[in-house]
């Protein structure tokens, strides 16, 4: 009976070779991996040549196997065999060793960068608080600002006019609300009054601003601004809800009454559509 080589042989060099390859750019890790690598390499190129002087001597073995018969020696292959598994589990293990590392290493830098940022914040803050001026000595009498002088009732007036063209609403309101607190006897307050419902109708305050469209129109029917507040008074009821739709076209009746000649074609357009999206009757 003769015995060949096993064909697993070569197999196993190759992978020994990969992970010998694989474990080289790691050796930086430490100098006892690396001193460990090289005395695996050493043993790992002299069982390499066993490796070629068994297949060398199986295959003059196989050309003169009709002149001899000698066996192959069993006991040798299962030693290499062991030698070749002993070397496996210590290149595992070195692998497992820089893997170790390796995340070691990563987890260092992480945590030096972390601290790098901590310190430069810190830095950064005695830089500013540096930076920043002295406080004036307390014994140092500090000028004191002239007291803002209240504005009159002109100035005012037209500083809610344009917060009102600004449609900056919050502001008008409490402007034109200031004023007409301020000087309810003026002759701009009725308009003011009208302004100031604006504002609670640009800011959804429907309610609010129907309630004081409609004191306008009772107290001052003749008010030159009168039919635009009608047409808001309308607008701020269907703004209210379906339920108000009725009120809403009751008052697009009274711009027609009352104010019929003097719409603007404009204001005719506009008053028809209005009633019919409401379908007003009439």
């Amino acid at each position: 009976m003769r015995y060949q080589l096993s064909p697993w042989l070569p197999s196993k060099r190759l992978a020994l070779q990969w992970a010998a390859a694989v474990l080289a750019p790691l050796s930086f890790a430490g100098v006892a991996h690396a001193q460990s690598l090289g005395a695996i390499e050493q043993r790992l190129r002299q069982v390499e040549q066993k490796v070629g002087l068994l297949e060398t001597g199986g295959s003059a073995r196989g050309a003169a196997s009709a002149a001899s018969d000698q066996p192959v020696s069993i006991d040798a292959l299962m030693q290499l065999d062991r030698r070749l598994a002993a070397l496996e589990r210590a290149l595992s293990g070195l692998i497992s060793a820089q893997e170790q590392d390796h995340r070691a290493l990563v987890i260092g830098m992480a945590q030096v960068q972390t601290i790098k940022g901590d310190t430069e914040a810190r830095l950064d803050a005695v830089e500013r608080q540096a930076a920043a001026p002295a406080p004036p000595p307390a014994s140092i009498p500090q000028p004191v600002a002239p007291a803002a002088q209240p504005l009159s009732a002109d100035d005012r007036f037209e500083q809610a006019m344009l917060y009102a063209e600004r449609q900056d609403w919050p502001r008008a309101e409490l402007a034109f609300d200031s004023f007409v607190a301020a000087w309810p006897s003026d002759p701009r307050a009725s308009e003011a009054r009208f302004q100031l419902a604006r504002a609670f109708q640009g800011q959804g305050k429907h309610a609010q601003a129907a309630q004081l469209f409609l004191e306008l129109y009772e107290k001052a029917p003749n008010a030159p601004f009168i039919i635009d507040d009608l047409f808001a008074l309308g607008q701020a009821l269907t703004d209210m809800g379906p339920a108000n739709s009725a009120q809403a076209c009751d008052v697009y009746a009274e711009i027609e009454t009352t104010h019929g000649a003097a719409l603007t074609l404009e204001q005719r357009s506009q008053l028809l559509d209005r009633r019919l999206a409401l379908k007003c009757p009439g």
